[in-house]
């Protein structure tokens, strides 16, 4: 709802026409032209090519431990209990992707993302000063010692593969369940995350991260950090709804179009690995309509998306994608829509043996373009390396992942005593950095005038945000409805006026994505405020606020702040019947990690607000509608800034 933008009444008869072609599978370039080109050195080949195999053999790892009873390499009848959603066959696709984007950008990735992990791990480490590297390892000493790693006085080539050792140890720890493990055991394969190389984790809900990577594209862009995001979700996720809600939260084109006074298109890739099943459902020709899932792209706005269609068994070919796609994202011409076209060469998990749906002859084509026995023998043929070399290469890769997966079996449990930790942070931001005090305002902001001290609930609530806002750039306010319009209820009225667009926007009726960003733009950097217009619509989002907002910090092992403050409201009474006149509270206090206030003042909703937006965690804010503008809802509202406590009570009355 803007004014600047006029819709008028225009029945004049036409077609609507899209210019945009999607390329497919158009990269046609051996490893013999790129290094003829420039484009890669002999070195970075043979990263490729160990990133894929450290990927291969830990997903090998996996099916052993499962087939074998618990037989690997010296492990004799380990019980491995986790996922087995192994992304065998998938290896270019995490390997190029991730070598296509900054050692620094986002990644989030799937319930299939031990690879994404491995492979965001390696070309972080490739890329670290020697300072970083050995700053790793100081920070684990016991793992270290565990490990019979001594990084004192080595060489940088050292200090790197010491460095992928212990990444690799890391990883497997956390698939076994072990302290040591990147989450502490807490996420285990479908959950594993590591924030300090910017996975943002992988997400066992099926598109559950697609809200969370447009969240963290939405802070990049806010926050100006050059940072772009790349969103790992299956062909299945693309047939959810927080698929479409996000796709679309990502091309608004309030984003480019000059409402906003930054121009800049949401910085994110949507990468599909398109393995050809979701679990068992083929895209093509069963459970979509189109050829190529790419094909969305022409539905979101006049440019398809950048979409495009990639050999995902071809390592230079996602690369080269990724590349140019990361590029077009880091100059405001974002998001972009990649297919990564190719297939796992396991089931769904190690209980589905894919004979029910996928042919043989299916099958053996598939393994025909097998990227670790195409890209070596492209390696080989280059002069790159020699067929003695690789079976080395493959030698050291398996003998590296028995000696850590027995490591892992040997490493420490987490400690039941301890099993809450994570749940919260025990952070806020009363003290705000110095970079995020310099707040821009287009009209000066003046408090509520009281009546005998009075303000009304509606009023209590704005002034908290606007004072929350004034003291702290990073917060941010967005939901349906509550710029100009200012909100259903006119709990966000005049706020915009304040702020701008940049800070203050509309969004699409799209609660799930409103949460789902909420998160992601909380794990990166902004402190943001999202609204869901009544309690009752918060059922749209249960997968985003109970099983994301609530659940990340912990099953993360503590790792992100998620300073996320839902505002919603209550009330009845009004002839809305059953669907906008529920009291839900109880089923958000049902998430552990989230907080839950309602509260029944002027002065607690503002105090309280507050003292929410400054909290490091999600906190869901109900306000009640039949409180907002009635007296009973009034009460002395000091003009000196004052926080009240969250979890501490108010005794109203004391009785005998």
């Amino acid at each position: 709802m803007v004014k600047q933008i006029d819709v008028i009444a225009n029945f004049d008869s036409d077609f609507i026409v899209r210019d945009a072609k999607i390329p497919v599978f158009q990269y046609n370039k051996t490893v013999e032209d790129e290094l003829r080109d420039g484009n890669v050195t002999p070195e970075f080949c043979i990263d490729l090519l160990e990133c894929m195999l450290l990927i291969r053999n830990l997903e090998e790892m996996i099916v052993e431990l499962k087939d074998n009873k618990g037989r690997y390499g010296a492990l004799r009848q380990f019980i491995y209990v986790g996922a087995s959603h192994v992304s065998i066959g998938q290896e270019a696709i995490s390997t190029g992707a991730i070598a296509g984007i900054n050692p620094t950008d986002y990644i989030t990735s799937t319930h299939r993302g031990h690879g994404d992990s491995l492979a965001k791990g390696f070309f972080a480490i490739k890329n670290m000063s020697d300072e970083e590297l050995i700053r790793r390892f100081e920070e684990v000493p016991q793992m270290c010692e565990h490990l019979g790693i001594d990084y004192k006085g080595k060489s940088r080539a050292e200090l790197i593969d010491q460095s992928i050792t212990l990444h690799l140890y890391r990883a497997i720890a956390e698939l076994f369940g072990s302290e040591d493990g990147y989450c502490k055991g807490r996420g285990g394969g479908m959950h594993i995350a590591d924030f300090s190389v910017g996975h943002l984790g992988a997400n066992a809900i099926v598109g559950g991260s697609m809200g969370m990577a447009v969240g963290a594209a939405l802070s990049s862009r806010y926050l100006g950090n050059g940072k772009i995001v790349l969103c790992f979700a299956g062909d299945g996720a693309y047939n959810n709804g927080i698929a479409h809600e996000s796709m679309n939260f990502a091309t608004m084109r309030q984003f480019t179009n000059g409402l906003m006074s930054k121009q800049f298109g949401m910085p994110i890739i949507f990468g599909i690995v398109n393995n050809q099943y979701g679990m068992t459902g083929q895209q093509r020709g069963e459970v979509t309509g189109v050829d190529f899932l790419a094909e969305r792209g022409l539905g979101y706005n006049d440019v398809a998306m950048h979409a495009e269609v990639v050999k995902g068994m071809d390592v230079l070919a996602v690369m080269d994608a990724t590349k140019r796609a990361a590029e077009k994202v880091r100059n405001g011409e974002g998001p972009v829509l990649l297919e990564y076209w190719g297939c796992r060469f396991k089931g769904h998990s190690l209980s589905d043996p894919t004979t029910a749906y996928r042919s043989e002859e299916e099958f053996k084509s598939w393994c025909c373009v097998d990227p670790l026995l195409s890209f070596p023998q492209q390696l080989i043929k280059a002069g790159v390396i020699t067929e003695d070399q690789f079976e080395e290469m493959k030698r050291r890769a398996r003998q590296r992942n028995e000696d850590m997966a027995l490591k892992a079996s040997q490493g420490p449990m987490p400690d039941p005593r301890n099993m809450f930790f994570g749940l919260h942070s025990d952070t806020n931001s009363n003290v705000v950095p110095p970079e995020y005090q310099n707040v821009t305002v287009l009209k000066e902001y003046k408090p509520f005038e009281r009546k005998d001290g009075k303000i009304s609930y509606r009023e209590a609530v704005i002034e908290a945000m606007v004072e929350e806002m004034l003291r702290d750039s990073r917060v941010i306010l967005y939901g349906e409805d509550i710029a100009e319009y200012g909100g259903a209820f006119g709990a966000t009225k005049g706020i915009i006026d304040i702020f701008g667009r940049d800070r203050v926007f509309n969004t699409a009726i799209s609660e799930a994505a409103i949460i789902g960003t909420g998160v992601g733009a909380s794990m990166t950097g902004c402190r943001p405020i999202v609204e869901i217009m009544y309690i009752d619509f918060i059922l749209q989002t249960m997968c985003q606020t109970g099983n994301q907002a609530a659940k990340w910090k912990f099953m993360s092992g503590g790792q992100p702040t998620l300073p996320l403050t839902i505002r919603t409201t209550t009330g009845g009474g009004k002839g809305y019947a059953g669907q906008h006149s529920q009291s839900l509270e109880a089923i958000v206090a049902q998430f552990p990690g989230l907080k839950v206030i309602m509260p029944s003042t002027a002065y607690d909703a503002k105090g309280l607000l507050k003292s929410a937006i400054r909290d490091d965690n999600p906190v869901v804010f109900i306000e009640h509608q039949n409180l907002y503008g009635e007296p009973s809802g009034a009460s002395v509202v000091p003009l000196e800034e004052y926080l009240i406590p969250i979890g501490k009570a108010d005794i109203k009355r004391k009785v005998d």
